[in-house]
């Protein structure tokens, strides 16, 4: 042979090894390359029954008026401009007094003997015709004595000897009110006396709805609202001048009038309602600011409370075994994401709801398989269903993996 054709075999040869070496390395570049992950494909959560039957409420005409949930913005109806709230400062007294001075729940507090300017106070007022509780020169009062008797009994003396007790004076204590107002967002509400007699302490519907939840989850007033103490250490006692229609089952938290400021009333209603998660009671909160008289006021309220148990009830997002996205492979196979659990909400407007699912990424999938979770984000938290794909992805054939080198490539290369 000549030396020509040898060379030439040389190279063919040459040529032909490297063929083979090349498509064994692409072969296994094709069967070795990672799979991309599978993509999930969310579905759109329709939240439009969410509030839908809010007007179904049955909101008084006169005044204003707020119906708030446990979290999220009140439903408002009436005037909306800040108007003067009677009796309301003296629940606004007692977050501030406690806000500066803390009480832990079960204890009594700090004592004062009452002296002979407290008891001609207590004259004072009542002959001005002023809700009052009896005091008598050298009484023994507990700080627990003082709060229940404005709160609960309403005590216009007892409201002015708690803020001095704790502030010294009438601008520390306003200048502390204004503090904690703004603290938890109360910006349309201003006071500029302990008892609320002033036309000058005033406040809006929604404000006041925020109040009565702020009450409720005060460790110490709540339980003087759930207990509804009448009776001071000393052996002084007065009427619970808070409660109202409470055969509704509604907890008064204040109930008070003034000629400015007309009936006003702040009340809590445990609604019972059914559920995804069955019956569960859901604290609602009824601030009416400017009743034309007490016997408007209780048609009013008695009306509103009636209503509120189809309003209030949860509505479901998310029924147990619903579909709520797809995975989806680059191969061409996918499965629907089903939702293990139910998921309701106890909410007046759909727009505070965000859905969103948590799945790590995967690039095969049994059927049956948990692989994430759905999260339901509202302004009362999160609610959380497992989620399981309906099918099985399973791993490309051999000819999806030996698809176009550019295709095999972009695998290794992300």
């Amino acid at each position: 042979m000549s030396r020509g054709a040898r060379r030439a075999r040389a190279v063919v040869s040459g040529v032909v090894a490297l063929v083979i070496v090349a498509a064994a390395a692409y072969a296994a570049a094709a069967l070795l390359s990672p799979l991309p992950a599978l993509e999930v494909q969310p579905r759109e959560l329709d939240t439009s029954a969410v509030g839908a039957s809010l007007d179904e409420l049955v909101l008084p005409d006169a005044g204003a008026t707020a119906v708030a949930l446990p979290s999220g913005e009140p439903v408002l109806a009436g005037e909306e401009e800040p108007r003067p709230m009677a009796g309301v400062a003296k629940l606004v007294l007692a977050h501030v007094a406690l806000d500066a001075e803390p009480l832990e729940v079960g204890r009594t507090g700090e004592t004062v003997q009452i002296d002979a300017a407290t008891a001609s106070r207590y004259r004072e007022l009542t002959t001005a015709r002023a809700r009052t509780v009896p005091v008598q020169q050298g009484q023994v009062w507990t700080r627990r004595d003082l709060l229940a008797a404005t709160v609960i009994g309403s005590g216009n003396n007892i409201a002015e000897l708690l803020m001095l007790e704790v502030f010294g004076g009438l601008d520390a204590y306003t200048a502390a009110a204004s503090s904690w107002l703004d603290s938890v967002g109360l910006a349309d509400t201003a006071v500029v006396d302990a008892t609320g007699l002033d036309s000058g302490n005033i406040s809006t519907a929604g404000d006041l709805a925020r109040l009565a939840q702020l009450t409720l989850a005060d460790p110490v007033l709540g339980e003087l609202m759930t207990d509804r103490p009448r009776t001071a250490t000393s052996g002084a006692s007065w009427g619970d001048e808070a409660a109202y229609v409470v055969d509704t089952g509604a907890i008064g938290l204040t109930r008070t009038y003034t000629d400015a400021a007309g009936v006003v009333l702040l009340l809590a209603v445990p609604v019972v309602a059914a559920g995804a998660g069955g019956e569960s009671a859901t604290p609602v909160a009824l601030a009416l600011l400017g009743q034309p008289g007490y016997a408007q006021a209780e048609v009013a309220v008695r009306a509103l409370i009636a209503s509120l148990a189809d309003v209030v009830a949860p509505t479901t997002l998310v029924e147990a075994g619903a579909t709520v996205g797809e995975l989806r492979s680059a191969w061409g196979q996918s499965t629907s994401i089903l939702a293990r659990d139910a998921v309701a909400v106890t909410q007046f407007d759909g727009s505070t709801i965000e859905v969103r699912l948590n799945i790590p990424a995967r690039q095969t999938v049994l059927e049956g398989t948990t692989i994430g979770q759905l999260v339901v984000s509202s302004p009362d938290g999160e609610q959380v269903s497992n989620l399981v794909a309906d099918g099985t992805i399973a791993q490309p054939g051999v000819a999806w993996r030996f698809a176009d080198p550019a295709t095999v490539i972009g695998r290794w290369t992300g």
